[in-house]
């Protein structure tokens, strides 16, 4: 599986504690709790949200890096060239999923991690 299972939990434990505060002022702003990537390739997720059906919530980044949600088995399928998405597995959040999205628009669009 592309993320692991104590990863998901959290995922939809922050979808679930997300759904009632969407849209008011008390939404909150996650830290990270999974980044994927495909190596050597700008393309790159880090997800902060999941519900239980594979939708998750992050800052997605193809082109240029932008909020919004994926589907994860989309994701999962993905293959450039033969290179396949995985997990970064030294990836530590040190900012919330906001500050990371600012740090990619002073980028020219690209998160540099």
């Amino acid at each position: 599986s592309l993320i692991r299972p104590h990863q998901l939990q959290q995922l939809i434990i922050n979808h679930q504690t997300q759904q009632p505060l969407k849209g008011t002022r008390k939404e909150r702003d996650f830290e990270p709790v999974v980044a994927l990537h495909i190596p050597d390739t700008y393309c790159l997720w880090l997800l902060t949200e999941a519900d239980d059906e594979g939708m998750a919530f992050g800052l997605c980044q193809i082109h240029v890096a932008e909020l919004g949600s994926v589907w994860l088995p989309e994701v999962a399928d993905l293959d450039i060239n033969g290179v396949r998405v995985i997990e970064d597995t030294t990836f530590v959040a040190k900012h919330t999923l906001s500050e990371y999205a600012k740090l990619a628009r002073r980028n020219g669009g690209l998160l540099l991690l």
